[in-house]
């Protein structure tokens, strides 16, 4: 029987590149549907038997640390965060046994990145929820968090449409290449997965090496 898994910013590329040729049952809820908010509870429909659940929505909002606002701050932590943490106290009660959650990081909050403080804040704390969240609700519900780098997607493509800007990033990683939307998928699924079934509590790097490799 094909794991029932609920994916919340089911427009990301990211997550397209999930739903592609795989075998699980995917539920998509997506913002762009203006009858569903991730900052309003009452707008959740419903949905129970699930297996997995997978939080996509996220920012880039690379600024000096000097030139933002406490309206940046709120807006990306209320997008990273509270959104996140509102989409799984309502949907862990309809988690069945043996189900995993898979939350997103960035590479951003292990190694210093320049312009990332309010990005690297919000996800610092999906990874301090990730470990927390893993204890609790252990044996029944996995959680794990995957942290990536830069990947070649529409939230990243800002960055990316200056070829020079382009090309530091990919020297600066040591397997030479900007990430692309299923090398972060094949993770997800993975950890979605019963080939996954006693790994918790753990970040996945996914990230061409930067976290862990000095060139």
């Amino acid at each position: 029987m094909k794991k029932n898994i609920l994916i919340v910013g089911s427009n990301s590329d990211i997550a397209k590149s999930l739903m592609f040729n795989s075998e699980f049952n995917f539920i998509k809820l997506t913002s762009s549907k203006n009858e569903f908010n991730i900052l309003d509870k009452d707008t959740f429909p419903t949905i129970d038997n699930l297996d997995g659940i997978v939080y996509f929505p996220g920012t880039i909002n690379l600024k000096p640390f000097n030139s933002l606002k406490t309206k940046d701050f709120k807006e990306d932590y209320e997008i990273n965060v509270l959104g996140l943490i509102n989409i799984l106290q309502y949907y862990i009660p309809f988690l069945n046994d043996n189900s995993s959650l898979v939350l997103i990081s960035t590479v951003a909050a292990k190694v210093g990145l320049k312009f990332h403080a309010s990005i690297a804040m919000c996800k610092s704390a999906i990874q301090g929820l990730t470990i927390s969240l893993a204890s609790e609700l252990s044996p029944r519900i996995r959680v794990n968090c995957v942290s990536p780098s830069i990947i070649n997607t529409k939230l990243a493509s800002r960055i990316l449409r200056n070829d020079t800007t382009t090309q530091n990033i990919i020297n600066d990683h040591p397997l030479k290449r900007i990430g692309k939307p299923e090398d972060i998928s094949n993770m997800i699924e993975f950890l979605l997965s019963d080939k996954s079934s006693w790994i918790t509590g753990q970040n996945m790097h996914v990230d061409g090496g930067l976290s862990s490799i000095k060139l």
